[in-house]
């Protein structure tokens, strides 16, 4: 039961994890998953049955977040933008809370502020360096194979672990600055379309016909995963408070890359609609969880 349960719960970080604007480990410490989760990865060696059983339960619900929701999210995103994003944008906010319950697990301190306001800032900062629309962001775009290219989508590996690793950095914002968002999401996509293929050989071409984008970005991933997982519970062991506060500063600064651009008309008040939806559904969410 408790395999399933972190398997399911997991969905949730992999479907934040590819949600523009979210971060998939803030979700992660809203959902008590976060610290198990470095421990386990730092910790792996010493009871591999142990760690490795939770990191598997944690690995299948991510995998199924990323790859079922990124179809979707295209979808969504290419006819919905403006409601899509707006959900996001609530789902957010409703985080927020929880996420300063427990950066005060351990008391409060003024000089928090500091890293709150310093991250704050280059969130909001990295929002405003994208000045292309979510829409364009999703269209597909190819890549030409050769050892440049390779050794480029190992670093966006290794950059998409930084994303998921240290809670309230956007993956989806780095990925939208380095160019490569729709070249992702849209291979990702493809795995579940490969899944369904009607026979072995299909599905063997479809998948080498992508394994040259995904293979690098896997190695990238594993080796990022590892780094940051370590960095993390150093910050985390040493400077508790002051590495939530900067977080939650990330976290913050992330929602106006989720804000597209207004029109006042019907589709801005029914996207007004989804947002205290999806705010007052996390925030239950939320409360559920920690209970």
């Amino acid at each position: 039961m408790v395999f399933i349960k972190n398997m399911f719960l997991s969905i949730f970080i992999g479907v934040g994890s590819i949600a523009p604007g979210v971060s998939g480990g803030a979700l992660a410490i809203v959902l008590g998953l976060y610290e198990k989760i470095l421990d386990a990865i730092n910790n792996l060696l010493k009871d591999i049955k142990k760690h490795g059983t939770f990191l598997l339960s944690i690995g299948i619900g991510v995998a199924l977040g990323i790859i079922i929701f990124s179809s979707i999210q295209l979808k969504l995103i290419k006819s919905f933008e403006m409601q899509t994003m707006f959900t996001f944008a609530g789902l957010v906010v409703g985080t927020v809370p929880a996420l300063l319950k427990t950066a005060n697990k351990k008391g409060f301190n003024n000089k928090y502020i500091i890293p709150f306001c310093i991250t704050l800032a280059i969130g909001i900062l990295f929002s405003y360096l994208n000045n292309t629309s979510i829409s364009d962001n999703v269209r597909s775009t190819e890549i030409v194979l050769n050892a440049k290219n390779i050794i480029f989508l190992i670093v966006v590996g290794f950059i998409m672990a930084g994303s998921l690793v240290i809670p309230g950095i956007s993956g989806t914002v780095l990925l939208f600055l380095l160019g490569v968002y729709g070249l992702v999401l849209n291979s990702i996509s493809s795995i579940k379309d490969i899944l369904f293929l009607s026979s072995i050989k299909a599905m063997f071409y479809a998948l080498i016909d992508k394994i040259y984008i995904l293979l690098p970005l896997l190695i990238g991933l594993v080796v990022g995963t590892i780094f940051f997982s370590k960095l993390m519970e150093i910050l985390l062991k040493h400077f508790y408070g002051i590495t939530y506060y900067a977080i939650i500063g990330f976290v913050i600064g992330s929602i106006p890359e989720l804000i597209p651009e207004i029109i006042f008309n019907k589709t801005f008040i029914l996207s007004l609609i989804f947002f205290f939806i999806a705010l007052i559904l996390s925030l239950q969410i939320n409360r559920l969880v920690k209970e």
